[in-house]
């Protein structure tokens, strides 16, 4: 049995995808790139390094800048020159769509990137310099920019709107907003289908639900868990942008920025791997997904 090698286990993603390979009986091996010697501790007969291990963005500490080169990229690096010597066949790097032009709505995998602050920078380097390594022959490397992921057991941004709804009526119902998403039992599903699939070439592959998830139609199926109809009020969009500018010199929660996330459609094109992987649809479709993530929510009564 080929053997599996992750790093970054002790997050999210990590701790799912360790949980779903263990219920398939399949054996993986977690490696902490904390150790200066971790390159000691790769076992000869590794066939996949999944690469998960990563700091992400703490908008509160700008201290951490030279941290995430540090990590994002230079250990990046330096696991992908590990695995070009070794005779590991199938490299995956987790990258993430935020990368893309936040002004772009239609997102494929030849979009252009801009990252926006050292977080996404320092994923794109580690990127870069995967796409500028010539592969010896017999082996792949793939890189997945994934939709913001949500599930059970973590605070998305879908948490953002369950919480505003909660407490307030939802006064963007003006916008006809759609979002992508990546359920994390879809992710999982298709990192190991990856693994399995040699034919599967080098390459950028998008990674998301089968559907955006429309915002007003979140505010429903949030409204469903509490017992209650929706509220959903069409404030018009000058109001909306009158308030945002206030918020700009008031520093509100709620300002231009906010305002332009509500607004903005992000619609991400999971086609490329779905096409790669002989998928017509991923596994887990978005409605009932989404529905239980917000009865999670609401369970654990936050």
């Amino acid at each position: 049995m080929s053997l599996i090698v992750l790093t970054g286990t002790t997050g999210y993603i990590g701790q799912n995808l360790t949980k779903y390979f263990n219920s398939k009986s399949k054996k993986n091996k977690s490696i902490s790139l904390r150790f200066q010697n971790w390159h000691k501790m790769m076992p000869l007969e590794t066939e996949t390094i999944i690469h998960l291990a990563a700091i992400n963005l703490n908008p509160q500490d700008s201290a951490f800048d030279e941290e995430y080169f540090r990590v994002n990229t230079e250990l990046s690096s330096k696991l992908f020159r590990y695995f070009l010597s070794s005779n590991a066949k199938t490299f995956i790097f987790l990258s993430t769509a935020e990368l893309i032009d936040k002004q772009i709505s239609e997102i494929t995998e030849d979009a252009n990137a801009n990252p926006t602050n050292p977080f996404l920078q320092s994923k794109f380097d580690a990127e870069q310099f995967i796409l500028k390594q010539v592969l010896p022959e017999g082996k792949r490397a793939i890189i997945l920019r994934v939709a913001p992921v949500y599930g059970r057991e973590t605070k998305s941004l879908l948490y953002d709107t369950f919480s505003f709804c909660k407490k307030f009526p939802w006064f963007f119902g003006v916008f006809d907003t759609k979002q992508s998403f990546c359920y994390i039992d879809n992710l999982t599903e298709i990192i190991a289908q990856i693994s399995e699939k040699t034919a599967v070439p080098s390459g950028i592959y998008n990674v998301t639900d089968n559907e955006p998830i429309v915002t007003t139609q979140l505010v429903n199926w949030i409204a469903a868990v509490f017992d209650k109809k929706a509220k959903i009020i069409k404030v018009p969009k000058g109001i909306l942008s009158l308030f945002a500018k206030i918020g700009d010199m008031f520093k509100w929660e709620f300002n231009s920025k906010k305002l332009f996330e509500i607004s903005h459609s992000r619609i991400i094109n999971g086609n490329k791997i779905k096409n790669a992987l002989e998928m017509n649809n991923m596994p887990f479709d978005t409605e009932t997904a989404a529905q239980k993530t917000i009865e999670y929510y609401d369970s654990i009564k936050i």
